[in-house]
């Protein structure tokens, strides 16, 4: 799962990049590359196609079965384990951190859902005397809020109406707690952002195509008259705003342009193409990182064969395993408590599986084992040994041959406390 959010948080940047790249201006009019809002949604989307795809079950469409091999040396533990047993859950983390973004969003809507309100003589329009510019109540209390005093601004109204119709306020609270969730990530932040101003310069039009110039000059001055940040609004309302913001010169610049020459720009030629082409790569990331992973260990594309060994060679570990110690820091293997059985008395041991390797063979009618490969482990020194344990290990006798079948073996040490662990993987790597 944490790869699976890393790959998306990777991703997003690459996509907000080239969406900065993309609708950058020319020598031509502010904003003409500027995509429409469909564009942006689209975009926020296509970050997790990678994730999506990476966490399909492409892997585990094939199991490995695994064969019990008794051990000549019980499991242990590597050093970093045996001192702390219980590692940092990064993913845990993640979502508590995610969760405690989310819940400051909610209740700052929850903010907005209490505002007293004044009903106008227009349904579905209420003043207030909070200060906060313009905007529309998402559900449950979908409404258009205008200051005192802007009651008789038409276009101000209009402007919020476009958002109700287009249910943009419940869109906005979406989004924003989906860049809550991705930890408010710069490139979905970046494309939700986008997606606002888009938004924005829609109601826009809304509210000015059927105005004089002089009166979209006197709607656009209205419009800088609203200033955030505010103390409701924390400069992040959870619902669009008529209002324009002083950080971003280039969105404000945008807006009058559009507002006072009042022509809608077809942007979406280039567009369309940037949006197959980033999901083609999306696709093709998704894809691989998946067979990636599924080769290095959740999986194979082949059809293995499950079957029953009756005769199971011990598992003998390698003399010497040059590298190892720093195999197992990278793979950050931890040890668990095993149950043995011995006659009548259960017995608590500490494990820990030093290396893993799946081994391919085929199987001969009188059980026997032969063409035994190695379809992948965890470090080359236990290769040798777990094919030979494969080669002289015994099967049911079979009707006939049977091609293609897979084990998973572990090579393993184990000890009654982490502590001793600890001395004889010392002792091993020495």
């Amino acid at each position: 799962m944490i790869e699976a959010l890393i790959l998306v948080h990777l991703w997003s940047l690459v996509v907000a990049g080239c969406a900065w790249a993309l609708q950058r201006d020319g020598g031509g009019r502010i904003g003409a590359r500027f995509p429409a809002p469909n564009i942006w949604l689209t975009l926020i989307a296509l970050c997790f196609v990678p994730g999506a795809l990476f966490l399909m079950p492409l892997g585990n469409a094939i199991s490995l079965p695994e064969i019990e091999i008794f051990e000549l040396i019980p499991a242990q533990v590597g050093e970093s384990s045996a001192v702390n047993p219980r590692p940092f859950n990064y993913l845990l983390a993640y979502i508590f951190s995610s969760l405690l973004l989310i819940i400051h969003t909610l209740w700052r809507w929850s903010r907005l859902q209490r505002l007293p309100l004044n009903p106008t003589i227009e349904p579905g329009v209420y003043t207030t005397t909070s200060d906060i510019p313009p905007l529309t109540l998402s559900w449950p209390r979908r409404a258009v809020v205008i200051p005192r005093g802007f009651e008789d601004q038409a276009a101000l109204i209009r402007h919020e109406r476009a958002h109700l119709r287009q249910y943009d306020s419940e869109l906005t609270l979406l989004l924003l707690i989906l860049r809550d969730a991705m930890l408010r990530s710069p490139g979905v932040s970046y494309l939700v952002r986008q997606w606002r101003l888009a938004i924005e310069l829609r109601a826009d039009y809304a509210a000015t195509n059927m105005l004089a110039a002089s009166q979209r000059k006197d709607y656009a001055k209205l419009l800088l008259s609203f200033q955030q940040p505010n103390e409701v609004s924390g400069g992040t309302l959870p619902c669009p705003t008529a209002g324009l913001s002083s950080k971003r010169h280039r969105n404000v610049k945008m807006r009058l342009t559009e507002i006072m020459e009042n022509e809608p720009v077809e942007r979406k030629r280039h567009w369309n193409t940037a949006l197959l082409l980033t999901f083609i790569a999306a696709s093709g990331i998704g894809l691989m990182s998946a067979a990636a992973t599924a080769s290095s260990g959740k999986g194979n594309a082949h059809d293995y064969v499950i079957v029953d060994y009756i005769k199971k060679t011990p598992l003998q570990l390698p003399a010497s395993c040059p590298g190892l110690e720093s195999n197992l820091k990278a793979r950050g293997i931890n040890f668990e408590e095993v149950d043995i059985q011995v006659g009548d008395q259960l017995f608590t041991r500490h494990k820990m599986t030093l290396g893993t390797v799946v081994v391919g063979h085929d199987v001969r009618r009188d059980g026997s084992n032969y063409n035994s490969r190695v379809l992948s482990s965890t470090h080359p020194c236990f290769e040798a040994e777990a094919k030979a344990a494969i080669a002289s290990s015994l099967t049911q006798p079979q009707e006939s041959e049977i091609k293609n079948v897979a084990a998973k073996l572990h090579f393993s040490i184990s000890a009654e406390t982490p502590e001793e662990l600890n001395d004889k993987l010392r002792s091993y790597l020495r």
